[in-house]
């Protein structure tokens, strides 16, 4: 699939979901496999806009792009925005706490990485990768 560029902007959100969802579709993932991978990536791209971008007082662009492969779907998200590894995040420790307990961040980044099958993240010449693996043939229950 060729890849897509679009602002670095809120706005582009749905446009990396029907992207997303798009390249789910091609690849014969099953309803909630499309709905894990596209949770996941608007996570991770939400992030990147409102903290990578607009708090860190940058504009930039997103890109998504997609590579289908025999045994896997590979969705990447890069930006220039502000340097941030959702592997590094502050994962929620109370996850067993009501939510209006619960301490706020983190929980959406931690179901981003929990929703896909393998994520890496990559920083090379002052470019973010987020990397999002969907096993094919291995339909979730």
């Amino acid at each position: 699939m060729n890849q897509l560029t679009l602002p670095g902007a809120l706005d582009s959100l749905a446009l990396i979901r029907d992207y997303v969802e798009s390249a789910a579709l091609r690849a014969g993932l099953d309803k909630k496999q499309i709905y894990r991978l596209t949770l996941a990536v608007d996570e991770i791209a939400t992030n990147s806009i409102v903290h990578g971008y607009a708090e860190a007082g940058l504009t930039g662009e997103v890109t998504i792009g997609a590579h289908l492969q025999p045994s896997a779907l590979t969705v990447y998200l890069e930006d220039r925005a502000a340097p941030y590894n959702p592997l590094r995040s502050n994962l929620p420790s109370n996850l067993d706490a009501a939510l209006h307990e619960r301490e706020i961040g983190g929980l959406g980044v931690f179901l981003a990485l929990k929703n896909v099958d393998e994520f890496r993240y990559e920083y090379e010449n002052g470019q973010n990768r987020n990397i999002f693996v969907m096993k094919l043939n291995e339909k979730s229950e």
